[in-house]
């Protein structure tokens, strides 16, 4: 077997494996996925009125410099002078989504829309809202929506197909993502999901289509050997997912997310002082990435330092409000110490996000009983039962391992 092919072969055994990877790892760093939030060209029903509209442009030009406190508050003035406009409403949701406040910007994305229904871009960002915040579920209709009406919108069509692809939904997301070939099959991204969809919904022509462009133009580059990193480490092969991890880190130390997934691999190997450092490397780089944050409380819970779990878990929570891990770990934290009631409202958290999970079922009637509410955790300790004998049972069915984890990994005792 010669190089080429052996490289095939592995790759190919990793990717077919390489499955459930965290959303915001497969789709960072697509300039689709990412895009601009450029404001709905919605005019703006002020009319000749003065005064909102200079608000209104003040607004605009605070937004587009940046100065987003400022351009909120303009646009807040501009409804309430005038509750119907709304161009107001969408920059306003504009605003908040930069802001990263997805739910604020919902809310003013849907008073936009029942005000102007038939403005597309509206769609577009109620869309992009609801995929910020991972819930990718809600944002298959909206995407759906704009995509009927404009069947050329590359970025409507590349968000639907991801969203496809995060919620295993395969076959739908290689004929969304398969169109786009001619503008991204020099895309590693692209050509990782769409390789990785096509197996899964057993297109075996497509799947060597995107399995030989991505080993044609992605060898020798950093993004390759990530990629490749992050398929061992799928397949828990650490010392092969580290190689990889710093060969892509050797050529191009601040490719984002290598040093979160070295920090990742060391945590697995629970080499604690090589994974706090690599984690903090890639916070220093990206530091809006909540998971950073998220494994830094993993972490230090495992070297039994609450205080500075605690306030790596706060720091991811702050930065990204939906996620399940840590609000879980929060839990145990403070189920440890004894502090109940706080363990209870994170625990509330936890199952408002992953309300399938056993893990925070039985975390939850461990604290209730605490509590003294004991009809309570008995009712809480039967769901993690129920819960877990039908995860064991769909296991027995499928032991190929391709399901969703318990509660996105929750289960971290």
């Amino acid at each position: 077997m010669n190089r080429r092919n052996g490289s095939r072969s592995l790759l190919l055994f990793c990717l077919l494996h390489a499955v459930h990877v965290r959303a915001l790892d497969t789709g960072r760093g697509t300039t689709a996925a990412t895009p601009e939030l450029v404001p709905a060209s919605v005019q703006n029903s002020a009319g000749t009125a003065p005064d909102p509209a200079s608000l209104f442009r003040q607004g605009m030009q605070a937004m587009q410099s940046g100065q987003l406190s400022a351009a909120e508050d303009d646009f807040r003035r501009v409804i309430a002078l005038d509750p119907k406009s709304g161009s107001a409403h969408v920059n306003l949701g504009v605003t908040y989504m930069r802001e990263g406040r997805w739910d604020d910007a919902l809310v003013e994305l849907h008073q936009a829309e029942s005000l102007s229904p038939n403005v597309p871009g509206i769609r577009l960002n109620i869309g992009l809202a609801h995929y910020r915040k991972n819930d990718f579920s809600a944002a298959i209709e909206p995407f759906s929506e704009v995509l009927q009406r404009d069947p050329g919108s590359l970025q409507a069509r590349y968000l639907l197909g991801l969203c496809y692809f995060f919620t295993n939904k395969y076959k739908a997301a290689a004929e969304t993502l398969s169109p786009l070939w001619d503008r991204e099959s020099t895309n590693l991204n692209y050509l990782y999901v769409l390789s990785i969809a096509a197996s899964k919904s057993s297109n075996a022509p497509l799947q060597k289509q995107a399995f030989d462009q991505m080993l044609t133009i992605g060898q020798n580059k950093p993004e390759f050997h990530l990629y490749l990193g992050k398929a061992w480490l799928a397949e828990g092969n650490t010392d092969d997912a580290l190689k990889e991890f710093h060969a892509a880190a050797s050529t191009r130390p601040d490719l984002p997310l290598v040093h979160y997934f070295l920090g990742r691999t060391y945590l697995e190997q629970h080499a604690y002082s090589q994974a706090e450092a690599e984690l903090e490397k890639d916070a220093a780089i990206e530091p809006e990435f909540a998971y950073n944050y998220e494994d830094l409380g993993i972490l230090y819970a495992q070297l039994n330092q609450p205080e500075r779990a605690e306030h790596s878990f706060r720091q991811a929570i702050e930065r990204n409000s939906a996620l399940v891990n840590s609000y879980f770990g929060l839990a145990k934290l403070y189920r440890d110490a004894a502090r109940y009631p706080e363990a209870l409202e994170m625990l509330d958290h936890a199952e408002a996000l992953a309300p399938q999970s056993a893990s925070v079922h039985y975390a939850k009637g461990q604290v209730l009983t605490h509590l003294g509410q004991s009809a309570k955790a008995h009712q809480e300790f039967d769901t993690a039962a129920q819960l877990l004998k039908s995860f064991n049972d769909r296991l027995q069915l499928d032991p190929s391992g391709d399901r969703s984890a318990d509660a996105q990994d929750a289960a971290q005792q």
